[in-house]
């Protein structure tokens, strides 16, 4: 697994539903355990529901990522988050949910935060200087 810190930390059933005549997919997050499957049963529950044009989606996944939203300062995740504000792409559940799906799929998942030479937080070593 890519990711398993951020696998291990989500939990949850997410349904992936495409516009065009694609099958829709069942994504279960269990910890540890992923099951990804086609999805069998129209009317279960889900927590978290994605509906969009494939193409769209791939955008999306494709972005880089900030806090697990895709980043305004890049063209990239400009793009994404205008299919997100106009409507292409619909999320319907949990924000949490969604970005910790995105920072698992994502094809440029967030950078980790910079850390000074002594290893220690910058945030740290703001509130010692104050």
């Amino acid at each position: 697994m890519l990711r398993p810190q951020h696998a291990s930390e989500l939990r949850g059933s997410v349904l992936l539903r495409f516009r065009e005549n694609y099958q829709a997919v069942e994504i279960d997050l269990r910890g540890d355990e992923i099951l990804v499957a086609d999805a069998s049963d129209a009317d279960r529950a889900h927590d978290l529901v994605i509906e969009s044009a494939f193409h769209d989606l791939a955008a999306l996944i494709a972005a880089p990522l900030t806090g697990g939203l895709p980043r305004p300062t890049n063209a990239l995740g400009r793009a994404a988050l205008g299919r997100l504000a106009d409507g292409r792409i619909e999320l319907e559940g949990p924000l949490r949910l969604a970005r910790g799906l995105l920072r698992l799929m994502s094809a440029l998942p967030d950078k980790p935060s910079p850390r000074p030479a002594s290893g220690q937080p910058l945030s740290d070593r703001a509130e010692q200087a104050g």
